[in-house]
């Protein structure tokens, strides 16, 4: 069994995906995939020992095999230097930077007052993400003034949920999405007193869905 195959039996074994070993071990996936597949038979050292590390296991046993007995299993070596180890910490928070500051208008309607400042530290696995500060209180209680929109041009547009729209006019706008397809958009706005409005997609310029609303407390300058 070449160390592809080792590589894909640990994966298996911990239901991990060629990503997520990529993030445990900071090698890259496309490295990772083509050990696995073969492509790469004798992949670097250094990537070898990463590797092992977020497995558990030694490189040794990773690159040339044998009995479970080369598999160290990390908490093991802990328990050698006499260090009881505690849990991994995982986390997807990041520091997403305010790009602008946002004044809430009449039905979700908004415009730029400023470039941003500060980051929040929120959880998102978005690269793009980017942050808005919300100013206003046409769309409260749902928003309040001063809170903070995460919004995510990689995310999912999920109906019932908050997105971000432009317009190729200029318009922006932070409403409830109802449906997406490729020839229209519908949105709610907040205030029930406002039906629903359809666009044209090919009037908006970017959609990003809105992950998430946080108030100003997550705010890092």
């Amino acid at each position: 069994m070449h160390i592809g195959r080792r590589l894909a039996v640990k994966l298996q074994e911990r239901d991990w995906s060629e990503g997520e070993l990529a993030r445990r071990s900071g090698v890259s996936q496309p490295t990772i995939h083509r050990i696995i597949t073969g492509e790469s038979h004798d992949p670097r050292q250094a990537n070898v020992e990463k590797i092992a590390k977020a497995l558990g296991v030694t490189a040794h046993w990773l690159r040339h095999g044998g009995t479970e007995d080369h598999a160290v299993n990390e908490r093991h070596s802990a328990y050698e230097q006499n260090v009881e180890p505690g849990p991994d910490i995982v986390t997807p928070f990041r520091a997403i930077k305010i790009v602008g500051t946002a004044q809430m208008g009449s039905e979700g309607y908004w415009h730029a007052l400023d470039e941003g400042d500060g980051v929040v530290d929120v959880p998102s696995r978005d690269p793009g993400a980017y942050a808005l500060r919300l100013r206003g209180d046409s769309m409260a209680p749902a928003i309040r003034s001063g809170w903070i929109a995460i919004c995510e041009p990689n995310g999912r547009l999920v109906p019932g949920e908050y997105v971000v729209i432009r317009l190729r006019n200029g318009e922006s706008m932070l409403k409830l999405l109802s449906y997406a397809n490729d020839v229209e958009v519908g949105v709610l706005s907040v205030n029930p007193t406002y039906d629903m409005r359809t666009i044209a997609f090919d009037d908006v310029e970017l959609i990003h869905s809105v992950g998430a609303i946080v108030p100003p407390s997550k705010i890092r300058i």
